[in-house]
């Protein structure tokens, strides 16, 4: 008989180790950067001093050779460098991968500084936690910094939306000019930039660019329906 379980839990871990991500944190202790992988790709936005981080971007061909992997796609701007890279994860090189072969379920962004990794699992089965431990602690250090009861209908939220939902119908270059619009300041209040000013430094047509950043959005939107449609649903007629 399956064993039935009221709640769960959610802990979360400090981890020091060699694996690649980890260890980009110990190279570049100075930047935080944060992780986001669906197994298809990995999502890392890194914060920084802008010599640290052309110091990473330097670095990347070194990631790709270790994880066997490319990168999808590079943006730049003050303060900021985020990288998509097609992921290579698996139990051997990835804590992620390593809690969920123990039916784990894990909390998107990992979160990594100074060489340590913040990384929030979550089960309704305490041994899996223990086993977790176990391995964490046979790859390096390992430190239980937070724990906590959690809802079961709480874990919707972790899980609801994911980067293939929303960007698998999106074209390169749509991504691209929408990555860029939004760190030029075009969806800012008041805007900082101007289609016109974007067309101009892509060397395209103003309604070429136009109907690159409208197809984005409005894709991007298709793929949010479903969870805008529940988050509506929960809220009710609540009026905030």
């Amino acid at each position: 008989m399956m064993p039935v379980c009221d709640g769960m839990e959610e802990i979360e871990f400090d981890l020091v180790n060699d694996l690649p991500f980890c260890k980009l944190s110990k190279l570049f202790p100075d930047v935080i950067f944060y992780r986001w992988c669906n197994s298809a790709v990995d999502y890392l936005e890194f914060y920084g001093k802008d010599e640290d981080l052309s110091r990473i971007e330097a670095h990347l061909p070194d990631v790709e050779k270790e994880l066997n992997t490319h990168v999808l796609y590079r943006t730049y701007g003050e303060g900021n460098l985020s990288v998509m890279l097609s992921c290579r994860c698996n139990a051997s090189n990835s804590t992620i991968r390593k809690a969920e072969s123990k039916n784990l379920m894990w909390k998107a962004p990992v979160y990594y500084q100074g060489g340590h990794e913040k990384l929030s699992l979550i089960s309704p089965m305490p041994e899996h936690f223990i086993s977790i431990f176990n391995e964490f602690e046979r790859i390096g250090e390992a430190k239980v910094i937070k724990k906590a009861e959690i809802k079961p209908e709480l874990v919707r939220d972790t899980y609801a939306v994911s980067m293939s939902d929303l960007l698998s119908d999106l074209t390169t270059k749509q991504l691209k000019y929408l990555v860029n619009a939004y760190h030029m300041g075009y969806f800012d209040t008041p805007k900082r930039t101007q289609i016109a000013e974007m067309a101009k430094q892509f060397g395209i047509s103003y309604s070429t660019m136009q109907e690159h950043l409208e197809k984005a959005v409005n894709r991007i939107l298709r793929g949010l329906e479903p969870y805008l449609t529940i988050e509506l649903h929960i809220r009710g007629d609540r009026d905030e």
